[in-house]
């Protein structure tokens, strides 16, 4: 299966970093194809400029700007989200990708006034994340990443696409034994794909 992983974190030595690094290799040891995009690394320019909003309906023209992004995801048969949350959300770079690739023809078709996916090549779809808040905070305030990940992009996918959402809460204060089993049933859970 060709995996299109996309991760968002500045450093090199988080914990962040460590489960991205796992889910590559646990994804390659399973046997699947495996693209890998650091949206840091790849400097990805997360803003949607007034030109693109503009352009935003007019098909193809809008993804002249960020076709090779839009290439990657459509080639892909599963997606794979790697980031940490923060301030109850998805980091800016995560944000921006979504706002520029996920365009009219690339995330959802619009046909006589009515709404479809357009990803219907992603049949897979996990996100491997982490909080800094207890899990009892985040859904008090909504967990809007939980709900992005497995409600906004459940419906631009394939229908029937499987959902998979793995998340290490209090990240800051489970300790050492915690982290390491969480990297583990990444491992595991990746190694399954």
């Amino acid at each position: 299966m060709r995996v299109h992983v996309i991760y968002a974190h500045p450093l090199h030595d988080s914990l962040a970093a460590k489960l991205h690094e796992t889910v590559v290799e646990s994804l390659i040891a399973a046997g699947h194809q495996v693209d890998d995009l650091d949206l840091y690394a790849e400097k990805f320019d997360p803003v949607l400029s007034a030109e693109d909003r503009r352009g935003y309906h007019d098909i193809p023209e809008n993804r002249s700007r960020i076709d090779p992004y839009v290439a990657r995801l459509q080639a892909a048969d599963a997606l794979v989200l790697c980031h940490p949350v923060w301030n109850f959300g998805w980091p800016a770079i995560l944000k921006g990708y979504f706002d520029r690739v996920f365009l009219p023809d690339v995330s959802f078709k619009l046909t006589d006034g009515k709404l479809g996916p357009g990803l219907t090549n992603i049949r897979k779809l996990a996100t491997v994340t982490t909080y800094g808040s207890k899990r009892w905070r985040a859904a008090f305030l909504g967990d809007a990443p939980r709900k992005n990940a497995t409600r906004f992009l459940r419906v631009v996918c394939a229908p029937g696409v499987k959902v998979e959402y793995h998340a290490l809460y209090d990240m800051n204060n489970v300790g050492e034994h915690k982290t390491a089993a969480y990297i583990e049933k990444i491992r595991q859970a990746m190694l399954r794909f």
